[in-house]
């Protein structure tokens, strides 16, 4: 305990004052960290051979560090200026979620991408960025279909909060965005001869650069391709543009769910959502 800066003697005697009087937890570790040090301390009777059989430094350092580090959530969620409440409650109609909260004319169209966790991850992401919607494709795992446990797991209840719908190949995507929403300009992330930049190009949606000033009628698609072969090469003739982050190291891309949320931001700091949101 003492090499993770917690002071064991101080925890010992607050777990002691939890058992022999009434001021209950000390608010300094909390209830979790203050039991977990009991149970190390006194473990049940049920407990007491397995115990016995595992090595007392191992399960000490364990412990330790399983302490250590309630202690720490316990005063971060008891810290006032720290945010860890969800304050959406769902997707509504239009441009807005239930709440009112605007969503922005951005979309992510995943082209048969393997990993459910990275799928999670970035409907997360897309969360917290007020995108309008998801789109899946192929083997790309999906809420309501395959890998949905998963990738439910891994955005933590994020993919309740934004629109998706799944289709059977990236084909049918495109033609579906360039039927129902003509007005948006499909943009792919991958790593080509004919990328730019993607800080050099101005993504429509916003009203710094819609000339009608009408935003529903303006926005972007972006399209996140498969893990090892990125984009379809059959579709990326479709698209309007395709952009790419640089890199500066020996690999050749970024994890996808590391790269979305980079363009992701762009997009909106080009919209102005960064200074609408200081305000």
């Amino acid at each position: 305990l003492s090499l993770l800066g917690v002071d064991a003697k101080d925890l010992a005697s607050a777990a002691t004052r939890s058992i022999t009087t009434t001021e209950g937890f000390d608010p300094k570790y909390g209830k979790p960290a203050i039991k977990a040090y009991r149970t190390y301390v006194s473990p049940r009777p049920s407990k007491s051979e397995t115990v016995k059989k595992e090595d007392v430094n191992v399960a000490a350092a364990r412990c330790a560090r399983q302490i250590d580090f309630l202690a720490k959530r316990h005063r971060s969620h008891e810290a006032e200026w720290v945010r860890h409440t969800d304050t959406v409650a769902g997707p509504g109609v239009g441009g807005s979620d239930s709440q009112g909260k605007e969503r922005f004319p951005l979309m992510i169209v995943l082209d048969n991408v393997r990993s459910a966790f990275n799928v999670g991850s970035i409907f997360r992401t897309a969360d917290a960025c007020a995108c309008a919607e998801i789109i899946t494709t192929g083997i790309t795992p999906h809420p309501n279909g395959s890998g949905a446990e998963k990738l439910t797991k891994s955005a933590l209840g994020a993919d309740r909060f934004v629109k998706s719908r799944h289709f059977a190949n990236t084909m049918e995507a495109v033609r579906y965005l360039r039927k129902e929403r003509p007005e948006i300009m499909l943009v792919g992330m991958e790593t080509t001869e004919l990328s730019k930049c993607y800080t050099d190009v101005i993504y429509p949606g916003g009203n710094n650069n819609d000339v009608t000033g009408d935003t529903s009628k303006r926005g972007t698609a972006l399209f996140l391709g498969n893990e090892v072969t990125g984009v379809d090469t059959e579709v990326i003739p479709l698209l309007d543009m395709v952009v790419e982050i640089p890199m500066f190291g020996t690999k050749n891309s970024l994890n996808i769910a590391a790269c979305a949320p980079v363009v992701m931001y762009e997009i909106l700091r080009q919209w102005g959502a960064m200074c609408e949101k200081d305000r």
